[in-house]
């Protein structure tokens, strides 16, 4: 059953939905049944989401300072999520706590060469375009230094994501990439929700903003990692 709401408050919903849609395009499949579904409702399966002042980040993490445009070192932040949600069962206690230092590679040790973060909501149908194909990327380029780590920050009705979004969700496209959850939305610094998606592309070893891009812009991001890591 749906929360009540001033007249008001739901047409500005139904304004901002409409043209966060329009923005993200709308040649691409509809929102699965099971992720509009669970959707609703919003229960807060997965408890409070993570904060980047919860005591996750790294001693060994570049220090600042810190900015959200190219150029610029990313902070550190934590969240909870799966590293590996294609190898695990999608529940409370296969939750893991995954931080960006979790990925800074100075010495190359790691084999991290490339960090593409970026951001997913249920109701953004570029994002759901984008993840339909990121198994393949991360197959592409994972042996090359690319790694992937993806947040889901809301619903299809733009409420905070849950557990049984993510759940969902890593099973339609089978993510077999780190997918976390973001329901504070911590990436918000970066662009507004309605932008979304929003991908980071970042050097692993000195944590530095390369890329940063909005919407839907495959054209130009895989070309400048393919480019990227070439160089590298």
């Amino acid at each position: 059953m749906t929360r009540a709401a001033p007249l008001t408050r739901r047409l500005v919903r139904v304004w901002l939905v409409s043209a966060a849609l329009a923005a993200c395009g709308s040649n691409t499949p509809k929102i699965p049944p099971e992720l509009l579904a669970n959707g609703s409702g919003n229960t807060p399966d997965s408890g409070p989401g993570p904060s980047a002042s919860s005591g996750c980040n790294s001693p060994d993490y570049p220090s600042g300072p810190f900015g959200t445009e190219e150029g610029d070192t990313l902070a550190d932040a934590c969240f909870r999520g799966f590293r590996k949600p294609d190898q695990v069962g999608h529940s409370e206690s296969s939750l893991e706590t995954i931080a960006f230092s979790d990925y800074y590679d100075p010495t190359g040790s790691k084999g991290y060469k490339l960090i593409l973060i970026n951001t997913a909501a249920v109701w953004c149908s570029a994002c759901r375009s984008e993840h339909e194909g990121l198994p393949e990327k991360n197959r592409q380029y994972g042996p090359r230094g690319l790694v992937i780590l993806s947040t889901l920050f809301q619903d299809a009705h733009r409420d905070p994501a849950t557990l049984r979004d993510l759940d969902v969700w890593v099973d339609t496209f089978s993510s077999d990439y780190a997918m976390v959850l973001d329901p504070e939305y911590q990436l918000g610094g970066f662009a507004r929700a309605d932008t979304a998606p929003l991908n980071l592309v970042i050097d692993a070893r000195t944590m530095k903003i390369e890329k940063k891009l909005l919407g839907d812009q495959a054209s130009i991001l895989w070309p400048f990692i393919d480019a990227s890591l070439a160089q590298q």
